[in-house]
């Protein structure tokens, strides 16, 4: 799997992501990183993130310090795809995770709860 330089969101995901965010006081890239892991667990492949593009964040900035872990969850779960269809598939991944998310959370402890589980 090789790792795309970016990713591109669109507006309705960078909106659901900068929700949630304010509403725990992390980082838009760190929610978009749980969103990614909800995402992966889902036994279905998500729809394509359509509408029009809104953010392109560079991969250090979206998977940080854990992309090593972030890529083997995301190989595990996609296989091994060329990085255009990876940056497709990703961006697919955030926008479900991330519609599930802004949903279920109103504070940092509806996440911390999930994570518990």
């Amino acid at each position: 799997m090789i790792t795309p330089p970016r990713v591109a969101l669109s507006k309705s995901t960078t909106g659901a992501l900068k929700q949630i965010a304010a509403r725990t006081g992390l980082s838009p890239n760190l929610v978009a990183r749980f969103a990614m892991l909800i995402s992966f667990e889902q036994d279905f492949e998500p729809a394509e993130d359509h509408g029009p593009s809104d953010l392109t964040i560079n991969a250090s900035s979206l998977f940080g310090e854990i992309e090593p872990f972030l890529m083997s969850a995301f190989a595990f779960r996609a296989g091994n795809l060329e990085r255009a269809a990876s940056a497709k598939v990703l961006s697919a991944h955030i926008a479900r995770g991330a519609a599930f998310l802004n949903v279920r959370v109103d504070s940092i402890v509806d996440l911390a709860r999930m994570c518990s589980h």
